[in-house]
Formats: structure tokens, sequence, C-alpha cells
């Protein structure tokens, strides 16, 4: 599928561009990055809230997925991180992504996922117009209803995709080798109604079961 093509891709473009330095010398491996070990985290829920139109979340079978790219992604880390070669806003946004397919797939198997991207859903040329509705899209909170779903059932529209889902806010703080917070607040929508359909916030604080430090991985923990 093109989604999963498109993260493969910029995950192999993401770890090549850290074995660089910025003078363009390799830098050295680091004593504490992680030596191919999956991630393995011990999972405490901070706050964790979820709302759903119908007792039963179903779609329509057959009717397409339009995923967005995340609307805000933060990553923080310590000043000083010696394993944290690989973890920047790109990385968590990568990351999401993978997770979020999986969890699509496996809630939805009767609806295909399309990339709601320039090159992808989006022709090429509606690319500078996608992306200004993109920064605009940002700007407007979930609790602004009727101006979001005025937005959303444009989007849907004009791409024809019957359901959107994005993540409107995903924050990852490294707090240290084997602890990171994640904060983030996802939602699904029907956008021929304009109505949502899902919405899930989650704080959560992991921490790695195993002796790898926290240097990928992050969304592992997102449920």
């Amino acid at each position: 599928m093109r989604l999963v093509v498109l993260i493969l891709i910029s995950s192999l473009l993401s770890a090549c561009a850290v074995k660089n330095s910025p003078a363009g010398r390799e830098t050295p491996p680091c004593d504490n990055c992680r030596s191919g070990e999956d991630p393995n985290f011990e999972v405490k829920i901070n706050k964790s809230y979820k709302e759903k139109k119908y007792e039963i979340l179903m779609l329509d079978s057959g009717e397409l997925i339009g995923v967005l790219p995340a609307l805000n992604v933060i990553a923080r880390s310590p000043e000083k991180c010696d394993y944290c070669h690989s973890f920047s806003e790109s990385a968590v946004e990568f990351d999401f992504a993978a997770r979020e397919d999986s969890i699509l797939r496996t809630w939805f198997p009767n609806n295909e996922r399309v990339l709601l991207f320039p090159s992808s859903r989006v022709p090429e040329k509606d690319s500078t117009e996608f992306w200004k509705a993109f920064a605009s899209l940002k700007e407007i909170p979930l609790s602004e209803n009727k101006e979001l779903k005025i937005f959303l059932k444009n989007l849907s529209s004009r791409y024809k995709v019957r359901y959107l889902a994005f993540a409107s806010y995903i924050e990852v703080n490294i707090k240290d080798r084997k602890t990171f917070d994640w904060e983030s607040e996802w939602s699904i929508w029907d956008g021929k109604k304009g109505e949502l359909l899902f919405w899930d916030y989650q704080n959560l604080t992991a921490k790695s079961k195993n002796s790898a430090p926290v240097d990928r991985g992050w969304a592992g923990c997102w449920r």
C-alpha cells in the first residue's frame, strides 16, 4: 500500500541522515544506542479519554479513509543526549503514522486507507492550495465544531474520501535514557456528514523494560 511505502521510504531517509554530522563526517556509534532490540515499554496511563459518536464504531464497508499528516508535532529531549541521534519531530511523525495505519487496518479491514497528501491522493497541482488549507486546519480547535465540520466536509468532497483520520497534536518528551512522556489527540471523522465519530486523548509515561534506550518506536506506547 502506498501509505506504508511512503512511511518506509521516509524512515529510511531519516535513518541515513543521522549517520552524518553537519560537517559530513560519520558520527561514531554511541555506547547507549539500541543494538537491534525491539521497543518494549511499560506504560503508565496518566490521563486517557475516549469518546465515540455511536456505541459501536463502524464504518461503511468499502469507503475510503483519508489519513492526514499530524497537524502539530513536538519532540523534546535533554540538552545532552547521546542516544537521541534518531529523535526528531519528523521521526516521531513517521513512527506515529506507521502505528496509526496498523490500528486503522485492524479496526476497519474493509476500508482502504489513503494518504491525503500531495503526490498521493492530492494531485501535485493542488499542492500549494492543500498546504494553505492544511495550515488553516492547524488553527481550528476541535471545539470549534461548526467551522471544522464545514472544512472537513469540503476536504472529503474534493478528494473523494468518506472518512478522515488525523492527529491534531503529538508530543514526545524524552526524560532520560529509559523514560519518555507521550501526549496525543487523535480523531476519526465522517467527512460526508461532518460528524466526529471517535476522539482519543492519551497522556502516558513509557519506560523501557529492556536494555535499549528510548531512541525510537515511541508510538508503540499508544494504543
